[in-house]
């Protein structure tokens, strides 16, 4: 793949000027000339703004109190937690986040979110205005900035399903659920985050989305793309319809069910 594909594949999908939620599994588009640097160059050369998942999840800890009530956690019943002090390294990145978003933490002018469980790094013209309402207790700020301001925004899904769409768990949050609670260390204190659900059931969703589908390929990447606030809408509507739909297939997943009742109680402790 050379970059004349890529500034093609922009021009063509009207996505210059845009903000891109990028998730995309680089192996997918097969060989590229240039490695990600090449796919983010061209974005960045359309005036494009990247936002990308950068989740660590290591640094989770135990709460320092009691956890709350439908919360999708029982801490009586997991492994211990390996509590890894988060340091806003750019080290400190899942693997399964793949080498774009790692790549984009590189960058000079890219910027990421603290949470040190559920961060998101933004790379373009609109980065500061994406992540300036961000704390630990608002995860999807940068989202809620796209659907709340209705900024030309896509969802760009390249050689991934819908588990990988993060942008579902803000349509969660959009439909009246609450999302759950965590705690990480970060800079050695413990912190109380926001965290999503579970998204193993999220292809559940791939028919409610597909009215909104466009589908075109990049190198050998098949590639599904979506305007933001339309499949928002479209996602929140249907979990308000169907609380249950976007679960996962493990009957005993407590994540899942959780969110299915409405999510975290708020201000209820066990």
């Amino acid at each position: 793949m050379q970059k004349q594909e890529i500034d093609d594949f922009i021009r063509r999908n009207r996505l210059t000027k845009t903000v891109v939620c990028l998730h995309a599994s680089f192996k997918s588009f097969g060989k590229v000339a240039g490695g990600p640097s090449l796919l983010i160059d061209a974005f960045l050369d359309a005036n494009c703004t990247l936002l990308c998942p950068t989740f660590f999840y290591q640094s989770e800890t135990y709460p320092p109190d009691a956890n709350y009530k439908r919360n999708g956690v029982d801490y009586a019943s997991i492994d211990p937690l390996p509590a890894v002090n988060y340091v806003d390294s750019v080290e400190q990145i899942e693997v399964s986040m793949g080498i774009v978003p790692r790549t984009i933490l590189t960058y000079p002018a890219a910027q990421r979110t603290r949470n040190p469980l559920n961060s998101f790094a933004a790379l373009g013209r609109q980065t500061g205005f994406l992540l300036r309402d961000h704390h630990l207790l608002n995860l999807y700020s940068a989202y809620k900035q796209i659907y709340q301001h209705g900024l030309p925004a896509y969802i760009v899904l390249a050689g991934v399903d819908f588990s990988s769409c993060t942008p579902i768990h803000f349509a969660e949050e959009v439909s009246g659920k609450t999302l759950f609670r965590r705690w990480a260390v970060y800079h050695g204190r413990t912190v109380e985050v926001e965290v999503g659900s579970c998204s193993d059931g999220f292809e559940n969703l791939a028919s409610v989305a597909q009215p909104l589908e466009k589908v075109d390929y990049l190198g050998d990447s098949r590639i599904r793309l979506y305007p933001f606030n339309p499949f928002i809408e479209r996602v929140a509507a249907v979990m308000r319809a169907t609380p249950a739909l976007a679960s996962c297939s493990d009957n005993d997943c407590l994540r899942c069910r959780d969110m299915a009742r409405g999510g975290r109680k708020m201000g209820v402790h066990e």
